[in-house]
């Protein structure tokens, strides 16, 4: 069983119940999202993918950990909206079909640097003309210490790796910040950079 399975086991909810940042300002940014389909990978218990229903849109949480997903589920059905599940490993998971939007917020530094080329391809590839990727993905900095719950299997990315692969896209967005965190109890910073793009061209 993964920390993340142990944790969202708890009765409250591991990172809350407010959006993201990030997933407040891709509405911003993408307008109306009402009827548009979104994947939120690594969707945790649910409170991004949760907002982005109440938006409108056709929402599917996709997360390793099947508590967290269990969890997403029974709040959208106590909010009366509807999103789709799919428990998957973010190595492993491709998309089926093409798809408007692609978030993440923090999950992405599970991807090994060697496959992400290929796999941000992927997303790219199955995203509609004028769809938008938006993420947040953790970055290294030699001033900041690993946090306590860090694991083994998380590849941080460098300062502008993320942009590297969308060099071919409307960067609409972009902002590199530290933070401080009390995830698992002890309070750590952690560097991220953040970034919404758009499809312009097939």
């Amino acid at each position: 069983m993964t920390q993340y399975e142990k944790n969202y086991r708890q009765a409250s909810f591991y990172w809350g119940k407010e959006p993201n940042q990030l997933a407040k300002r891709f509405v911003e940014v993408a307008g109306n999202i009402n009827g548009k389909t979104l994947i939120d990978l690594g969707c945790g218990e649910g409170r991004d993918s949760i907002y982005f229903a109440k938006q409108g849109g056709s929402v599917t949480g996709m997360d390793l950990a099947h508590t967290g997903l269990v969890k997403a589920e029974r709040w959208a059905k106590e909010e009366s909206l509807s999103i789709s599940t799919i428990q998957a490993d973010i190595q492993s998971f491709r998309l089926e079909h093409p798809v408007d939007f692609i978030y993440s917020a923090g999950t992405l530094q599970y991807l090994p640097p060697h496959q992400r080329q290929n796999l941000f391809s992927h997303y790219k590839i199955n995203t509609h003309l004028g769809g938008i990727h938006s993420f947040l993905v953790f970055i290294v900095k030699p001033w900041i210490s690993p946090p306590p719950d860090a694991t083994n299997d998380e590849y941080l990315y460098r300062s502008g790796e993320l942009l590297q692969y969308y060099w071919d896209w409307n960067i609409l967005y972009c902002n590199e910040y530290i933070f401080e965190c009390h995830s698992s109890g002890v309070p750590h910073d952690h560097a991220v950079q953040e970034m919404i793009a758009r499809k312009e061209v097939n």
